[in-house]
């Protein structure tokens, strides 16, 4: 699918490279406050695996799919095109578990006080579920090296996974025993990839909120900077989950309507599903920076931005 216009391109070009940008500042910051600290909380370091993915994103799919809608024809190997299709489903299911495990560690923070005997074993265990998150999705993206293809010309409709391109992207495409276990993978892949997602992620941000707001009746000086801060808290999680939800939802939608149905709202939905999973590669860092008061005042006096 080719965006209608220069302006759109130019567009989309532009969010990508907010999304580089954005998540390079957040990785640049977050080692520079190590530095400084002379350590790295584990909150920190899920945020690190968060910017670090999304900007592999960026590189190895967004920056690509701009080079290939202003006309540039790339055609990869066989080879290439699995070792790429294997990065793009590995990526893309990091991104969305790590996103979770962000939020879920905050929902344990708040509600049962969450730690561990020292910072060093509460940090050991967040590098092993990580493990765990980047293990499993490799794990799971092996059927995309088994099962990418490079494209015939002969297709009448390519499935559809982690694309939103209705021609196949640099050539590659899904090419599975039969038809039937080609839909399978898809709806198991949206399932667990997109609609699990979107469903912990409202519960578990629904109840920090509810947690917070518990927590902030309990105090009867609303003026506390304890208060403001956890106020500010809850607004930015509702604000992360409600753009997860809007930008995975989207995709979800597009990418099921196009296997299922292929109607003439194809297109648009396609294109708002693109524009929504670079907005929120772009922009979910930023906003969890925003929260994060030692990486927001190191950000603030890198740019030269005076704080109230």
């Amino acid at each position: 699918m080719e965006f209608e216009s220069t302006a759109q391109l130019i567009f989309y070009g532009l969010l990508v490279l907010l999304g580089i940008l954005g998540n390079i500042l957040v990785l640049v910051t977050i080692l520079a406050t190590t530095v400084e600290s002379h350590g790295l909380a584990a909150s920190d370091i899920i945020l690190t695996n968060l910017a670090a993915v999304n900007l592999l994103i960026s590189i190895f799919r967004n920056v690509l799919l701009i080079i290939t809608e202003s006309r540039v024809k790339i055609m990869l190997t066989l080879n290439w095109c699995r070792v790429f299709m294997f990065l793009w489903v590995w990526l893309k299911a990091v991104s969305v578990w790590v996103t979770f495990c962000l939020s879920y560690f905050h929902f344990l923070k708040i509600k049962q006080h969450f730690h561990l005997s020292t910072k060093m074993k509460e940090i050991m265990y967040v590098l092993a579920i990580l493990f765990l998150v980047w293990f499993v999705n490799f794990l799971y993206a092996i059927p995309a090296f088994i099962y990418g293809w490079t494209a015939s010309g002969n297709e009448t409709k390519i499935l559809m996974v982690v694309s939103t391109t209705m021609e196949p992207f640099l050539g590659c495409v899904w090419k599975f025993p039969t038809q039937e276990s080609g839909i399978i993978f898809a709806v198991f892949s949206l399932i667990l990839h997109e609609l699990m997602p979107i469903i912990f992620m409202v519960c578990t941000n629904l109840s920090t909120v509810y947690y917070l707001n518990k927590h902030i009746r309990a105090i009867a000086d609303e003026h506390l900077h304890s208060v403001q801060v956890e106020r500010v808290a809850a607004k930015l999680i509702m604000a992360l989950v409600t753009l997860f939800v809007l930008c995975t939802g989207t995709h979800l939608l597009a990418v099921s309507y196009y296997n299922h149905n292929g109607g003439p709202a194809t297109a648009f939905l396609l294109t708002l599903a693109k524009y929504c999973a670079t907005v929120f590669i772009g922009f979910s860092p930023l906003l969890i920076a925003a929260g994060h008061s030692k990486l927001r005042h190191k950000v603030c006096k890198t740019l030269h931005i005076k704080m109230f």
